[in-house]
């Protein structure tokens, strides 16, 4: 091994054009002393000649300069000195054995591929002048006769230097080129790595400094790029023996509730099934342990082809908010059971009057819309109290009867009526008369009369609010529109959300609490219902409520 490392180092620098004098004098000797061996083998005669001494003695020295000039200090030209002294030991030799063996001429070769690789074109010049100065001109002399073959056959040897000093400096040109060029291209891509490995760094960084947790998979689903936050939220979801669990052996159940999330179910799956979501909640533990809550969203990634490479999943922490609206729905319930007594009370003061047979007609009249008022109040807190209890959006018990939604919305309108003549608003009616079909009656006049108060409150003094019914399609449905400041599309979107109140609202200082859609839409729902609204900014909305119909008559009119 250390022979063949050797012999493998000393190679390397005979084929070095930028140094290696040395070894390349070496290198050379060796074949001159093969030679050498070779014709004292034939007669040792003829080495003893002082002609082939002189030629020994010049490779003597030029060896001997080889190893002891300082060729880094020294100007590029002196690297000819030594292989024109070859040249000249191989002039001589030539000139005593041509006679018998004109392929020693060949040793000339090496010297001046040395020159030619490590001086270039000025090398070739150099080796063409001494072959031509070394070996044609004394053949020349020695030839009896002058003739155009004799010159010819003196003139090979440095033509013969000259094409191949050419042809390496020309080959060594090129290829020190692509080597400029490959260096050149290996520093951009360098520099571009070192750029890379930066952004990356900066990109790591910016999203460890992030509470909400990222995780970025690959089209297969593999894990990409994870941020220190998810990292912990992942060990939260870990089993206590199981150190790096895969998606379907993580702890994850829906929130308040003891079921665990199924596989294909949880964020991070349905990302990889090309599913793109908001706001999907997940619990690290069951009901009543106190487990932590994230709400996960995902978004699919596409390569600069416009197709699907990947996913990045966010999942943000909101223990503390769920905490909150636990705390909050507990004060609603508690305020909504203290204020069910003195409701009750109130209605049943009401009864007490309008008992009264000596009451006059008018007085009747507004006690019943009074009393009418304090039972949806009365409906209303019912249902906060309720959906504390069940925690479950919907989940309602509905007092079915048979009745009119046009003759509802009429009740609505004249409830409302006097807050919409304070605020300058004026109220436009077009009821067809719907027909009699099950529902809750207090729900439904209930949903339609927050409707109507939304309707009132953001229309400005000098508007109007429509109120229509009519019946198509197997339902009946009712619409309320306003010319009021309406809705963006964002805002719509959350508009049935719980508490939510729109950027508009609040800039205006309009009251409210966010709760009222939120209650019409689950007794909507309840019904088997829908709720759908229409809005633009500047220009008012529209809000349809529409219920399956249970036909117990035709209409016969309209309702004034």
């Amino acid at each position: 091994m250390a022979m063949r490392d050797s012999v493998r180092g000393f190679m390397s620098e005979v084929v070095d054009g930028r140094g290696g004098q040395a070894s390349k004098q070496l290198y050379f000797v060796l074949f001159f002393l093969g030679i050498t061996l070779i014709v004292a083998a034939s007669g040792i005669e003829q080495v003893l000649t002082g002609a082939y001494l002189w030629a020994i003695a010049i490779l003597v020295v030029a060896t001997a300069l080889a190893y002891v000039l300082p060729w880094k200090r020294l100007a590029p030209g002196w690297d000819a000195l030594v292989p024109v002294m070859d040249i000249a030991a191989i002039a001589i030799l030539r000139q005593l054995m041509g006679g018998v063996t004109p392929a020693v001429s060949m040793l000339a070769f090496i010297p001046v591929i040395w020159l030619a690789g490590r001086l270039k074109v000025t090398g070739t010049v150099i080796a063409t002048a001494a072959a031509l100065l070394m070996i044609s001109v004394p053949g020349l002399m020695q030839v009896p006769q002058l003739t155009a073959l004799a010159i010819l056959q003196a003139l090979i040897w440095p033509v013969m230097a000259l094409q191949v000093g050419l042809l390496i400096s020309g080959a060594l040109t090129l290829i020190e080129a692509q080597a400029a060029s490959s260096r050149a291209s290996l520093r951009e891509k360098e520099v571009l790595l070192r750029h890379a490995a930066s952004q990356e760094q900066l990109l790591q960084n910016v999203i460890d400094s992030l509470s909400a947790g990222i995780v970025v998979v690959d089209r297969y689903g593999h894990d990409l790029l994870m941020n220190r936050a998810q990292q912990h939220i992942h060990q939260v979801f870990s089993p206590p023996e199981n150190e790096d669990p895969n998606e379907s052996q993580l702890v994850m159940f829906y929130p308040g509730t003891a079921i665990p999330i199924p596989a294909e179910d949880r964020p991070v799956r349905r990302a990889v099934l090309k599913e793109t979501f908001s706001n999907y909640t997940v619990a690290a533990g069951p009901a009543g342990t106190g487990a932590p809550t994230f709400s996960a969203s995902a978004r699919q990634i596409l390569n600069v082809d416009g197709e699907r490479d990947g996913a990045v999943v966010v999942f943000s922490d909101v223990t503390t908010f769920f905490e909150m609206s636990r705390a909050q729905r507990k004060f609603v319930a508690d305020v909504s059971h203290e204020l069910r007594t003195p409701l009750t009370s109130v209605i049943g003061y009401l009864d007490l009057v309008m008992d009264d047979p000596e009451l006059p007609e008018r007085s009747r009249k507004h006690l019943e819309i009074a009393e009418r008022n304090a039972e949806q109040l009365l409906t209303l807190v019912s249902d906060l109290l309720q959906d504390h209890i069940s925690q479950e959006q919907g989940a309602m018990k509905l007092d079915l009867q048979s009745a009119r939604l046009s003759e509802l919305a009429a009740q609505a309108v004249e409830s409302i009526a006097p807050r919409a003549a304070s605020g300058g608003v004026r109220i436009e009616v077009d009821l067809a008369q719907t027909p009699r079909t099950d529902l809750d009656p207090a729900r439904i006049t209930l949903a339609l009369g927050n409707l109507l108060s939304n309707a009132v409150k953001y229309t400005p003094r000098g508007g109007t609010v429509t109120v229509r019914t009519s019946t198509s399609d197997g339902a009946v449905q009712a619409s309320v529109s306003d010319t009021g400041i309406g809705m963006s599309d964002k805002e719509v979107a959350h508009l049935f959300t719980d508490y939510y109140r729109t950027p508009t609202a609040l800039q205006h200082n309009i009251a409210g609490h966010g709760i009222g859609l939120t209650l019409a839409r689950r007794a909507l729902v309840a019904h088997g219902g829908q709720i759908s609204v229409r809005s633009e900014p500047g220009k008012g909305s529209e809000f349809t409520l529409r219920l399956p119909l249970d036909v117990h008559e035709q209409p016969p009119g309209r309702v004034e």
